[in-house]
C-alpha cells in the first residue's frame, strides 16, 4: 500500500477541532437518571447529529426510549466494498460527590495536556476521535471502497440497550468489522470478557432480635452462600487457568441488602435479604455450566436449611468475544498501530464487557477494541483524557479505516 494514502488522510486530521468537541461533549451532561426530566443523551445526540449533518455526513437518529436517540452517521466511497464500524457512547457515568473533584465534573477543563471531566476518558474523547478520523478521511478525498459508519448509541453504561436497538433496527447486517472505541491505552484488544449478573433471594420469617427461634432468619443462609462462592470461584481458576489477554474469571458479591427494600434496624430480623453478584468470565468457560453450579449450591443450602426460601436469578448474560489474530480488522488495526507509533502493536483483553459484546454475540461481527484513555481512570473523580494519547487514538482510527477499505488490506505489519 502506497503511504501516501494514510498520509494525506491524517494530513486532514483536525486536532484542534478534536480537542475542542471534546470539552464541548463533556460539558454537555449525559447521565441517564429515570427520575429526573431531561437527565439523558437526548442533547449530546442532537449536538452530534447536527455537526455531523454540518460535514456532509449521511446522519439518522432513531429514538430508543423517550429522550434517548441513537445516532447513526456513514461516509461512502466511490466504490461498493466492505462495511468498517466505529462505535462510540454517548452516556455517562454519575459524577458522585462533586466536593471530591478537583475540577468542574462537567466543565471540560483543559490543564496540563489533559482535558478534565466526567466522560472525558469514557468514552467521550474516543468518541470525537473516531468522529474526526471519519472527517479526515472524507475531507482528504482519498478514493476508497465500501463505507465507514459511526454508530453513537445510548445506554451502554446501562443494560446496552443503544447497540440492542441498533443491532434489532437491522443496521448491524452490513457490517463487515467493528472498532469499539473505549479506553484502552491504544491497545489492540482482541477479547472481552463475559458476564453474568445474578440476584439471590433469601426468604424467612421477621421477628424480634432478643427472641430469634419465634422467627426464621433469612441473613444465615446468605452467609452461607456467600461464603461457599469463594470456593466455586477458586474452582473455576482451577479447571480453566488464566486467559492470555484477560487474566483470571472472578465471582463477586457486590451490593447486600438486608432487609431486600426498605430500611432495616438493629433490633429486626428481616424477612427477606438479597445479595447481587457480578460473574466476569473467559472464554474457556461455559456460563450454562456455572450457572447450573450456582443453581445447585442454592439448593444445597437450602436443603441443610430447611426454613429458608431462597432464589436465584440470572438478570443479564454478556458472553466472552474472542477476534483471531488473522482477522482482516486485526491486521487494519495492528497496521494502523505501527504506522502511527513505530512500534509492534501491544495485543491485550478488555476486562470487562463493552456495546461490541453484542455485535459479536448477535451478529458474529469480528471487532477489536482499542481508544486513549488509562483502563483505570474511568468512574472516578478528576476523570481525564491526555490530548497526545487522544490525537494518536485519532490517528490509529484513521489509519484503521485506510487499511481496511483498500484493496492491499490483507498487508499488515510486520512481526
Amino acid at each position: 500500500m502506497s503511504e501516501t494514502l494514510w498520509e494525506r488522510v491524517l494530513s486532514c486530521l483536525d486536532v484542534n477541532g478534536l480537542v475542542d468537541m471534546t470539552r464541548e461533549l463533556v460539558r454537555i451532561r449525559s447521565v441517564f437518571d429515570p427520575e429526573t426530566e431531561g437527565a439523558n443523551e437526548e442533547k449530546v445526540a442532537r449536538f452530534l447529529a447536527s455537526r455531523l449533518e454540518e460535514w456532509g455526513f449521511s446522519v439518522v437518529m432513531e429514538e430508543v426510549s423517550p429522550g434517548r436517540p441513537n445516532v447513526i452517521a456513514t461516509i461512502a466511497g466511490n466504490e461498493p466494498g466492505k462495511t468498517i464500524l466505529f462505535e462510540g457512547h454517548t452516556d455517562v457515568v454519575t459524577e458522585g460527590d462533586p466536593d471530591e473533584w478537583e475540577v468542574d465534573p462537567f466543565g471540560g477543563e483543559l490543564k496540563e495536556g489533559r482535558i478534565y471531566g466526567r466522560g472525558a476518558c469514557d468514552t467521550k474523547g474516543n468518541l470525537a476521535a473516531m468522529i474526526f478520523a471519519a472527517k479526515a478521511l472524507k475531507d482528504s478525498r482519498v478514493p476508497f471502497k465500501g463505507r465507514v459508519m459511526l454508530c453513537i448509541p445510548v445506554d451502554e453504561e446501562g443494560m446496552m440497550e443503544g447497540i440492542k436497538h441498533f443491532i434489532r433496527r437491522g443496521w448491524a447486517d452490513s457490517v463487515d468489522a467493528a472498532v469499539i472505541c473505549e479506553p484502552q491505552e491504544n491497545r489492540i484488544c482482541i477479547s472481552q470478557k463475559g458476564a453474568l449478573r445474578a440476584i439471590l433471594e433469601t426468604e424467612g420469617k421477621m421477628a424480634h432480635g432478643a427472641m430469634p427461634f419465634s422467627g426464621v432468619n433469612p441473613n444465615w443462609a446468605m452467609a452461607e452462600f456467600i461464603c461457599a462462592l469463594r470456593e466455586v470461584a477458586e474452582k473455576e481458576v482451577r479447571i480453566h487457568g488464566e486467559d492470555e489477554y484477560l487474566g483470571l474469571p472472578s465471582i463477586t458479591p457486590t451490593m447486600v441488602h438486608s432487609p431486600s427494600s426498605g430500611r432495616g434496624q438493629l433490633n429486626v430480623i428481616p424477612r427477606q435479604s438479597l445479595v447481587g453478584l457480578d460473574i466476569r468470565t473467559i472464554p474457556a468457560q461455559d456460563h450454562q455450566a456455572l450457572k447450573e453450579a450456582l443453581l445447585s449450591l442454592k439448593e444445597e443450602i437450602a436443603r441443610k436449611d430447611g426454613k429458608v426460601k431462597m432464589s436465584l436469578e440470572f438478570i443479564e448474560e454478556r458472553p466472552c468475544t474472542k477476534t483471531e489474530k488473522n482477522e482482516q480488522i486485526v491486521h487494519a488495526a495492528s497496521t494502523a498501530y505501527q504506522v502511527v507509533t513505530g512500534k509492534h502493536p501491544v495485543y491485550d483483553g478488555v476486562p470487562g464487557a463493552t456495546d461490541g459484546t453484542f455485535l459479536y454475540a448477535w451478529k458474529g461481527i469480528p471487532l477489536v477494541t482499542t481508544g486513549a484513555g488509562k483502563r483505570d481512570v474511568p468512574h472516578q473523580a478528576n476523570e481525564y483524557v491526555d490530548i497526545d494519547e487522544l490525537v494518536e487514538a485519532a490517528r490509529i482510527f484513521a489509519t484503521t479505516a485506510v487499511v481496511y477499505l483498500s484493496e492491499e488490506a490483507e498487508w499488515s505489519c510486520s512481526g
